[in-house]
């Protein structure tokens, strides 16, 4: 008999089981949206054949003396009707052991994530590999491609390693130490609500606006959310003004291509200090553009991650007992975490439909988490000429998707909203 296959966790998924909770712990969505309506059972039967062919993904948490560890799960991975509120807080013992779930709701297949199974380029890969089988299995003729793994192919071993691991790391460390950002005003919701507000914008539009200010639709959208918070700010007139930091992640396999379909991101909080004097939104944007370009680097990006590499590497951190490491890594997570920054814009970029689903798949959403804190945050993906731009909080107030939205409309960008709640 063979023993159970397991896994360490990669560098950045050792933070979250550290941080998790009976009310929270990190999630996200990603879904898709077909133009028929979805049978349960064929999905079942769909993730039974997806499941083998994502090793890193079919296993349970389990809790080792000095590190948590993943463990193959060999249990059935259920679908669920999608009935509740989205993102909730994993529990290691519910939903057979595994750290996903994925739901099903007329005809969209969401899928979520705990973050240290995956990030949301895996997860993506995930969802379009379920989407296809999907299909296949109820006689379409949908080619495994643009993502989605081919089911005849032996998963292989690149995609279930440590990236972080692989990458050349330079001996300089960067501290990312930072002061507390501004935080719009927010009345907290009841535990376990997550307020959705989705709006579809056309690419090109955006786009264009983007360049006339020689700035990415990631770092216009990013220079929009810092200029609602800053006007935010300036109403409020607060006694001490603080600054705003949006947090972006970034793919580290636009630098260093691997085929993980574990954690392989890091992040920069690009931001603007008003206790400098008074900005324009071109200023904003110009700012943006300057440090995104000069901090989104494999240089710079990899000297951030070596920190955390020789963290985990030092003997002495090795040595602590797991229930001392939680005490410190939660420590150090409650006293900074979301605190740092304003709001987190997260942009998985340009998708594809695979081959023979451009007619039967409408779209691929993207959706974070309930933050740890009383927040809002976004994300993006873009389906054709079709960005969608998710805002997920925990908060009843809706200014920052309200005016950031609205300062698009004023552009003369069209946004078609969609929500979850009553009113905006």
């Amino acid at each position: 008999m063979r023993g159970k296959r397991w896994f360490k966790l990669d560098n950045a998924a050792k933070l979250y089981p550290a941080v998790s909770n009976a009310q929270w712990s990190s999630t996200f969505r990603v879904s898709v949206e077909l133009y028929e309506t979805i049978d349960p059972e064929r999905l079942q039967k769909a993730v039974n054949h997806v499941m083998k062919r994502f090793p890193s993904m079919k296993v349970r948490m389990r809790t080792g003396l000095f590190w948590y560890y993943l463990e193959e799960n060999e249990a059935d991975l259920l679908v669920q009707p999608d009935i509740g509120h989205p993102c909730m807080p994993f529990h290691f013992k519910k939903d057979n052991g595994y750290l996903l779930r994925v739901f099903y709701f007329r005809n969209r297949i969401s899928a979520e994530f705990f973050h240290s199974l995956t990030d949301g380029s895996g997860g993506l890969v995930f969802i379009k590999t379920l989407a296809v089988e999907y299909l296949r299995l109820g006689g379409k003729k949908v080619e495994f491609d643009h993502g989605a793994l081919n089911l005849r192919d032996a998963p292989k071993q690149e995609e279930t390693q440590d990236a972080f691991l692989k990458m050349p790391l330079p001996k300089v460390r960067i501290s990312r130490k930072e002061s507390a950002a501004y935080h719009f005003p927010a009345t907290p919701e009841i535990p376990h609500t997550l307020r959705i507000i989705a709006a579809s914008i056309p690419c090109e539009k955006l786009r264009s606006q983007a360049k006339t200010l020689d700035a990415t639709i990631t770092e216009y959208l990013t220079a929009v959310m810092l200029w609602t918070a800053y006007r935010e700010q300036e109403r409020e007139n607060p006694p001490r003004k603080l600054p705003l930091r949006v947090s972006v992640p970034v793919n580290m396999r636009s630098f260093y291509p691997s085929a993980t379909l574990r954690n392989f991101s890091s992040f920069v909080n690009p931001g603007i200090d008003p206790r400098l004097g008074d900005y324009t939104f071109e200023e904003i944007v110009r700012e943006t553009h300057a440090f995104m370009r000069y901090t989104v680097n494999p240089k710079l990006l990899s000297a951030t991650i070596a920190t955390n590499v020789a963290d985990e590497k030092n003997l002495l951190v090795r040595l602590v007992p797991l229930t001392v490491k939680n005490l410190i890594i939660n420590g150090i997570f409650r006293r900074a975490g979301d605190k740092l920054v304003t709001a987190t814009l997260s942009n998985l970029g340009r998708t594809e439909k695979p081959t023979g689903g451009e007619k039967l798949i409408r779209r691929f959403e993207f959706q974070l988490g309930v933050p740890a804190t009383p927040l809002c945050n976004c994300s993006a993906i873009s389906n054709g000429d079709e960005l969608r731009l998710v805002f997920s909080s925990n908060i009843r107030e809706t200014t920052l998707p309200r005016e950031m939205l609205r300062f698009l409309v004023e552009r003369g960008i069209p946004v078609t909203v969609e929500s979850n709640l009553e009113e905006m």
